[in-house]
């Protein structure tokens, strides 16, 4: 059964449905409260809410058998996943009183309490809505058509309470109720389409789908899919002058004149090209014990040299505080800046070529930051660890740059072997003998694909508990509460993986 609240007109722009803006008198500003944004939120206050509140009685399919194979963007939220969660945030006391959630709450009624007073939950949504809910696009001529999916415990108690949701949103909607969800699109010939499309099969059983959300470990409590057909969806979209408005937008922006808007043609080739090899990716959030975890897969389009960036960010010292490391691919420098029209300027800033910096700076590097003491006069410790580098060429490019901001000797340059080191004062120094950080609890719990990384982040926040105390009381309870950032991008075969912990004490 289709519903359409009254005054919709098949001809109204997504934007007018997803987006604020002036209500009709009596009705509420606030956006359509299924809308992407509330999907998130239900995850987050799922884990402040109970573990019996998210009652695994209910748990069901997934929203994912509403939407047709021909979804090329779909994001998807399960409660009945979010209750590892629960220990987890409760021990962020911001976050807590944040959400204003009690032990016993239900975390729809949170959400939906804060998207719109006038609904009543027990009268308007509690006999109908699940613990499942999704957003797609989906593939329909130029310009995907964008709908949502919620779970549908009691199918005509739905059909009851949807008209009071987009009543209660201000906002106008079609949608239908069968099979346990309730499909909800911008029109009624939006809602057709999307309809009639999964007559034909089903993202769940659709084999990119399984596979991609497969290697990310299944779904988690936020899971997110993208179609192999993205780049050609995007690039349809812009060739059709869909996205000539950002002209406008970027027209206001002061920056806008250093990276004018294309063509669409132009647009349409970039996507393309970008995204040549593109196959599908997935990511999920998830909870486990004492850490959230974000991973996600994706095709290899461009290979780095080798596994090196977590073998050097693990030489660093044991007390440092945080660390990037990359071992970039080939080009990277060059292929990046390459038509941006920023390359002339580079070179002259610099003195060399985006290659030649390349071939400077080496293989792999690692910039560091260790111990913190804002109250000492040597206690910033800043430094870069280069594998492979020039160690002249560095030296060279440092002393130009310290000379022209007028910081000669406050940087200095060593080298030892194939490792140079740059840093604040004496900290290069400490940076060339292996400091052990990859053999500490710490480090490993974090990253622990080090090793097989061509690109890490690591942050302990146990050193940034005095600043932050100092400089942000505010949060400081928060900092306090958390152990260790990590995040590790690594290859698999033919394909790209990356793992990112938050881990809590």
């Amino acid at each position: 059964m289709s519903e359409t609240t009254p005054g919709q007109t098949p001809s109204e722009p997504a934007a007018e449905i997803l987006e604020l803006g002036e209500a009709p008198a009596g009705k509420s500003k606030k956006p359509l409260i299924i809308g992407a944004g509330a999907l998130l939120g239900v995850a987050v206050l799922a884990g402040a809410g109970t573990v019996a509140a998210v009652a695994l009685s209910k748990a069901g399919g997934s929203p994912a058998e509403a939407f047709p194979v021909s979804t090329v963007v779909y994001t998807e939220v399960d409660l009945t996943e979010a209750k590892d969660a629960v220990p987890l945030l409760r021990k962020l006391p911001s976050l807590e009183r944040e959400l204003g959630l009690k032990e016993g709450d239900d975390p729809r009624e949170s959400l939906l309490a804060k998207a719109c007073d006038e609904l009543d939950f027990a009268r308007d949504l509690e006999p109908w809505l699940g613990y499942k809910a999704a957003f797609g696009a989906v593939e329909n001529g130029d310009v995907p058509a964008l709908a949502f999916a919620l779970q549908v415990t009691d199918e005509s108690e739905a059909e009851k309470g949807l008209p009071e949701v987009a009543e209660c949103a201000g906002a106008e909607a079609a949608w239908s109720v069968s099979d346990g969800w309730a499909l909800v699109a911008e029109t009624d010939q939006a809602l057709a389409a999307i309809e009639k499309a999964a007559e034909k099969g089903t993202l769940a059983d659709d084999a990119g789908f399984e596979k991609w959300t497969g290697d990310v470990g299944g779904t988690g409590f936020v899971t997110a899919y993208v179609s192999e057909k993205l780049p050609e969806v995007l690039a349809d979209a812009a060739a059709s002058g869909a996205f000539d408005d950002a002209g406008g937008d970027l027209a206001e922006n002061p920056m806008a004149g250093a990276a004018p808007v294309p063509d669409p043609e132009e647009l349409a080739e970039a996507f393309g090209t970008a995204m040549k090899d593109f196959d599908g990716a997935a990511l999920t959030v998830r909870a486990v014990e004492g850490a959230f975890e974000l991973e996600g897969a994706s095709t290899v389009t461009e290979q780095a040299k080798g596994a090196e960036a977590g073998t050097v960010a693990g030489t660093l010292p044991k007390d440092t505080t945080a660390v990037i490391a990359a071992n970039p691919a080939d080009g990277w420098l060059s292929a990046g800046l390459a038509g941006s029209g920023v390359e002339d300027q580079f070179t002259q800033m610099l003195g060399m070529a985006p290659g030649d910096l390349e071939k400077v700076l080496g293989d792999s590097f690692a910039l560091a930051l260790g111990e913190l003491d804002l109250g000492a006069p040597d206690g910033l410790q800043v430094g870069l660890k280069l594998d492979g580098a020039d160690a002249a060429g560095v030296e060279k490019l440092v002393g130009d740059l310290t000379k022209g901001f007028g910081a000669q000797g406050m940087v200095s340059v060593d080298s030892e072997g194939d490792v140079t080191t740059v840093g604040v004062g004496d900290y290069g120094t400490d940076l060339l003998a292996d400091g052990g950080l990859a053999g500490t609890e710490k480090f490993k719990n974090a990253v622990p694909n080090a090793d097989d990384a061509s690109a890490v982040v690591y942050v302990g926040f146990d050193g940034l508990d005095e600043v932050v105390t100092t400089e942000a009381p505010e949060v400081a309870d928060d900092i306090e509460a958390l152990g260790q950032l990590g995040f590790s991008a690594y290859l698999d075969g033919d394909t790209s993986r990356a793992l990112a912990r938050i881990t809590v004490d």
